[in-house]
């Protein structure tokens, strides 16, 4: 392939990133009714934390970097430079995010919010990016002077990579999934005071972020393929997957009412005296309609 084909396909790249970040924002919307303010919401927070972040290892990392190439032995620089990038991100991104539900608890009110902030994040760093790498794509289609670079990052990519143009966005696909499923549970684990929830939400952004950070430090881009990168990323997306559901089963909001209107006959039923056994079986939501059920049979 040329490189004026696969600067094509570099444009259909970004494309696909923009068009990754509108389609989950949709869907979400789509599946929830949830307001557009929340998604904007999260939006509002990656910028925040990106700001901040940017700082920060504008004015550390490069120093942070240094000694530990100096001091450490290749494989141990590699995991040491992959988690202190996580560390950061997770430190700034999800950080913040936990300042903001620990000021506003309605932040974390159910699962449908709590998810919808998160796929605003993500979302928005995925348009932001896919904007950032189709106007600079452009700018090399149209042999704008500067853009020799990206002309060159494109060949060699296509060069290591098969299908190259479609990686950015399954990464974005990724990264939404792991921004939504880690701030949803720092949000639900301050709303409804599960700490554990908490620490989940940290660990699996810095381990995502620290992925990709041990591959840039490590000298891999440029010289392997970078699905064999997407690939170490994956267990992390379908994890997500799997807490974005979860999360949704336990604190989805009709779901969450029933709930709490069990729990609130437990404690009606404790401040008699009784145990939660004894309490009618209408405190029990679903559990009279079986009875009945089980009744005429």
């Amino acid at each position: 392939m040329d490189a004026d084909s696969n600067l094509v396909f570099g444009l259909v790249s970004g494309l696909g990133m923009m068009i990754v970040a509108a389609a989950s924002v949709i869907l979400w919307r789509r599946v929830t009714r949830l307001p557009f303010r929340w998604f904007w919401v999260g939006a509002g927070l990656w910028l925040v934390a990106v700001v901040l972040k940017a700082t920060c290892a504008a004015l550390t990392n490069a120093a942070v970097f240094a000694y530990i190439q100096q001091h450490l032995p290749y494989i141990l620089m590699v995991v040491c430079g992959g988690l202190y990038s996580g560390i950061q991100s997770s430190l700034f991104e999800i950080g913040l995010t936990l300042m903001a539900v620990v000021i506003w608890r309605q932040l974390g009110q159910d699962a449908q919010r709590a998810i919808g902030i998160g796929m605003g994040a993500g979302a928005f760093e995925a348009f932001l990016l896919g904007l950032g790498s189709f106007i600079a794509v452009g700018a090399a289609v149209m042999q704008v002077a500067g853009a020799d670079e990206i002309r060159r990052q494109i060949t060699a990519a296509a060069a290591t990579t098969p299908l190259f143009w479609l990686l950015a966005p399954v990464e974005r696909i990724f990264a939404i999934l792991c921004h939504a499923a880690s701030r949803a549970l720092v949000l639900l684990g301050v709303a409804k005071r599960r700490s554990v929830l908490i620490v989940w939400g940290f660990l699996i952004f810095t381990l995502l972020d620290g992925v990709a950070g041990a591959a840039h430090i490590s000298g891999a881009i440029g010289k392997i393929s970078l699905w064999w990168i997407e690939l170490a990323i994956l267990p992390f997306a379908l994890i997500s997957l799997a807490i974005l559901k979860r999360c949704s089963v336990y604190w989805w909001g009709s779901n969450e009412q029933s709930m709490a209107t069990a729990e609130d006959a437990g404690s009606s039923a404790a401040a008699l005296g009784q145990t939660p056994f004894d309490r009618p079986l209408s405190a029990d939501p679903g559990r009279e309609a079986r009875t009945q059920k089980e009744e005429e049979r």
